[in-house]
């Protein structure tokens, strides 16, 4: 019998997507895997043979609710994210964890998403191994600060920095998650610090889904911490593009730029819509925009789609402009691309930062600072800036060379194996 893996991702699609890839990477290597997810992205296991159960509710249509637009207009401030965290989210977690644990089945093993805190409790309570897999550094370093923080604090700073934030998270779901440990998993609280502390105690192997080219591994991170380098989804098994875009890609003309904000839906979509057509006109580029085609047609100058596999559409562009989450940024630099990051909140700006520090892409516009006029000129130079295309191309070589789902797996791999003898060796001994 194939051993079982679950993997819980309660995330937006640039989360989900990367999860998904690994499931299938795992279930080619003949383990039965079963993933946890918002409904919402049921579309992405799509022909991957992957089991997939949803849960309610899902942080993008959070994020779309009033409260949720008036705190992503606000940008990446900490404290305005641990309020509205604690306002938005907060109820709607006692949902989340009765749906996940009616979802989650008895399995080899729990590989689960930074804010998927149930997945852990899973793990404890079964007495299988549990590792995070996560698209953020979450291991304290003295050489950058902790998501969410502007700037570098210096070294000892840098390294507290985490606690801050891990703290401003956890106080906002403690009550919340440590009643329903005890409730449904007969479990005893997590103490006041938190799971964190705990699993870094125990060094839980942590996947982390980005390339050590893009972020050099911390030279003071332990050897729990494995960068595996980017998991990149492939289409649907039978996927084919729509007649419709293929037209629009071939066609000769203007150069092509992607333009997508993934599920950062802040402000009012038709003035976004109208601001990207005033910057194409300005540099003299057609658009390939990833929105809601009943809501807003295509034309000459830009071709709306819903949904596109990156690892179609990106080799045929020239430039992408997106918010800089983390899984998007990586397909954009793994295709070559010069990147404009567009960043709201959390951990884009600092992948942003990254792209630029690269030299594949201009300094990051944040979201609410973004006119005509400058998205304009950051893609007028992602496409006509020599050096910049050729450091994105160089870079996208690199990438490719990598095989982060294979590394991923090879962990996976081999903390199942150290388990099973721990098991056995316990056994003997008894």
């Amino acid at each position: 019998m194939p051993q079982r893996i679950s993997i819980v991702s309660l995330g937006l699609r640039g989360d989900t997507q990367p999860y998904v890839a690994l499931g299938r990477a795992l279930q080619r290597r003949g383990f039965d895997v079963h993933l946890v997810g918002s409904s919402r992205y049921a579309g992405l296991l799509s022909g991957t043979g992957v089991r997939f159960t949803p849960v309610e509710p899902d942080i993008e249509s959070l994020l779309s609710s009033a409260d949720g637009q008036r705190w992503l207009a606000l940008g990446q401030d900490a404290l305005p994210f641990a309020r509205w965290m604690k306002r938005v989210v907060g109820p709607a977690v006692d949902q989340l964890l009765e749906e996940t644990a009616a979802a989650v089945q008895e399995s080899d093993c729990f590989i689960h998403s930074p804010f998927a805190l149930p997945a852990a409790s899973f793990a404890e309570c079964m007495g299988v191994p549990s590792m995070l897999a996560s698209f953020l550094p979450v291991h304290a370093t003295r050489e950058f600060p902790a998501i969410g923080f502007r700037r570098s604090m210096g070294g000892l700073g840098n390294r507290i920095s985490l606690q801050v934030a891990e703290q401003i998270f956890w106080q906002v779901f403690r009550k919340r998650v440590n009643e329903w440990r005890g409730r449904a998993l007969k479990l005893p609280p997590w103490p006041f610090s938190g799971p964190f502390k705990e699993a870094r105690r125990k060094s839980r192997p942590t996947l982390y889904c980005f390339s050590p080219i893009v972020l050099g591994v911390p030279q003071d991170w332990p050897e729990c911490a494995h960068v595996t380098g980017y998991w990149q989804l492939d289409p649907p098994t039978g996927w084919q593009p729509p007649g419709p875009l293929v037209d629009f890609v071939d066609a000769d003309g203007a150069p092509l730029v992607y333009l997508g904000f993934g599920s950062m839906v802040a402000g009012d979509p038709e003035q976004r819509y109208g601001l990207i057509r005033s910057a194409l006109n300005r540099v003299g580029a057609r658009g390939v925009f990833l929105g809601d085609p009943s809501k807003t047609e295509s034309d000459d100058l830009v071709h709306v789609v819903p949904y596109v596999p990156h690892t179609w559409l990106f080799p045929r562009v020239a430039a992408a402009v997106h918010h800089g989450g983390a899984s998007t940024v990586g397909a954009s630099l793994t295709a070559g691309l010069p990147t404009v990051t567009c960043p709201h909140f959390f951990d884009q700006p600092f992948w942003g930062a990254r792209v630029h520090a690269l030299g594949a892409g201009p300094r990051p516009l944040p979201a609410r600072e973004l006119t005509a006029r400058n998205l304009a000129d950051a893609v007028s130079a992602a496409i006509g800036d020599s050096s910049m295309r050729r450091a994105a191309a160089e870079l996208g070589q690199r990438l490719r060379a990598e095989s982060g789902l294979h590394k991923a797996c090879d962990v996976i791999e081999h903390t199942l194996r150290e388990a099973s003898s721990s098991t056995a060796s316990v056994r003997r001994a008894a």
